[in-house]
């Protein structure tokens, strides 16, 4: 008889192990979140240079997706007023971005430049080039927000 008890316990032991192991709570792990490569770029910047190509730059940049972005903007270019739309893809950590339009009402304008974050993680360096109403413009510039 004590023979028959041993072998009926061991099979419920090894049930009652397995449900134990199920009952089990675990902890569900926290997934690292994945960087938003858009988001140094997006928010309100502005220069506050008085000089070069073009100065008094302000941006408002709204992200479309995770890298892409709508830059509205006013500056002055080449002595122009220059107000208008941009669009701006991150690749990395920078973005290329593309303005053309008519400044001041009157002349086209084309500029294409790229903007990287600065050592101070609020602020953007851009660098430019372009063409506002027949006149060259280059140079480059820190927008801090």
């Amino acid at each position: 008889m004590k023979r028959a008890n041993l072998t009926l316990m061991i099979p419920i032991t090894a049930l009652l192990l397995s449900f134990a192991a199920c009952s089990s709570e675990k902890t569900p792990s926290n997934p690292t979140p994945t960087p938003d490569p858009i988001a140094p770029f997006t928010g309100v910047l502005r220069s506050t240079s008085t000089s070069g190509a073009c100065t008094a730059i302000n941006w408002s940049v709204t992200a479309v997706t995770a890298t892409t972005a709508t830059i509205i903007y006013t500056t002055t270019c080449a002595g122009v007023p220059v107000t208008g739309n941009a669009t701006g893809t991150v690749t990395g950590t920078t973005m290329n971005w593309t303005a053309t339009g008519t400044a001041a009402n009157t002349c086209a304008y084309t500029i294409n430049g790229t903007a990287t974050p600065a050592t101070i993680a609020t602020d953007l360096n851009i660098t430019y080039t372009g063409n506002v109403c027949g006149t060259p413009a280059s140079g480059s510039d820190t927008l801090h927000r």
